[in-house]
């Protein structure tokens, strides 16, 4: 495969991981939007949840359709296409290209179920609504918690996927750049979450060695530095964690090999390597 292959895929994998992760934050700003006013009704009428029963402007209040159709149309559409992109007319053997499919598909429908809600806002019709509100009280919570079922099989399956992706050029230096603000919002924690993922056997400190290199290798000496600094520094902070990464040790010594190899080095670098080396 030659590079320029390699670059391409790189590409489409990062931008199916982005999207894939602000997909996933958006639906659930709407999920969590819902179940608060699904709630907030039921205390204010005294009355269980599951016996919770809406007039028309009030069922309407649940979502805002123009959020569900911005998440179906921006997130969710480019997310089936991109999946479909990586894993080709075979799919993905851990189904998530499937995932993503469903995902779509739930919202579309959801989004339809909702519009027709809005008629009768509009329209008084005691009977017809009565008849609608049956089937469309049942079906939200049964969609939106089908697609947050998918989004968490998803999440494991992407865990599973990542290393895996792990020396493709563009998905390494762009965790790297822009993977700290991704990160948090999807595990809740910063860029280490990425690498912790990424590269199971050798954690953090492989992950900052593997974005320092490939920076060396395409001649960006400071930034190599700078990733490789940080491997330093998660080495240091994390040296007890050696048993859930074992090749944490291996990773260090190629750091000091790359290093070592990096001339002129800033006093900056001299000084935390030199540091390193005699601890």
């Amino acid at each position: 495969m030659g590079s320029g292959e390699v670059t391409k895929r790189g590409a489409q994998i990062w931008d199916f991981v982005a999207t894939f992760i602000a997909a996933r934050r958006a639906f659930l700003s709407i999920y969590r939007r819902y179940e608060r006013r699904v709630l907030s009704e039921a205390r204010g009428r005294g009355v269980p949840r599951a016996e919770l029963k809406l007039p028309p402007q009030e069922l309407w209040r649940l979502f805002h359709l123009p959020r569900l159709e911005r998440l179906r149309e921006r997130r969710l559409k480019p997310l089936r296409e991109q999946a479909r992109e990586i894993f080709g007319a075979g799919g993905d053997e851990g189904l998530m290209d499937a995932y993503c499919g469903h995902i779509y598909h739930e919202i579309s429908i959801l989004s339809e179920e909702h519009r027709s809600v809005g008629r009768f806002v509009r329209h008084h019709d005691p009977r017809r609504y009565r008849k609608l509100f049956e089937e469309v009280s049942g079906y939200y919570p049964l969609r939106l918690n089908r697609v947050l079922r998918f989004f968490r099989s998803a999440m494991k399956r992407l865990d599973e996927l990542l290393p895996g992706w792990s020396r493709e050029r563009i998905v390494v230096r762009s965790a790297y750049l822009f993977g700290e603000r991704l990160a948090r919002r999807a595990w809740g924690e910063g860029r280490e979450a990425f690498y912790a993922r990424m590269y199971p056997n050798g954690g953090v400190v492989r992950g900052y060695l593997e974005a320092g290199r490939s920076f060396y290798e395409s001649g960006f000496q400071d930034e190599a530095r700078d990733a490789l600094a940080l491997a330093l520094q998660s080495w240091e902070a994390e040296k007890d964690e050696e048993e859930q990464y074992p090749g944490r040790r291996r990773a260090m010594e190629e750091v000091r090999e790359l290093m070592a190899r990096m001339v002129p080095m800033t006093a900056r670098h001299v000084a935390v390597l030199r540091e390193d080396a005699s601890s």
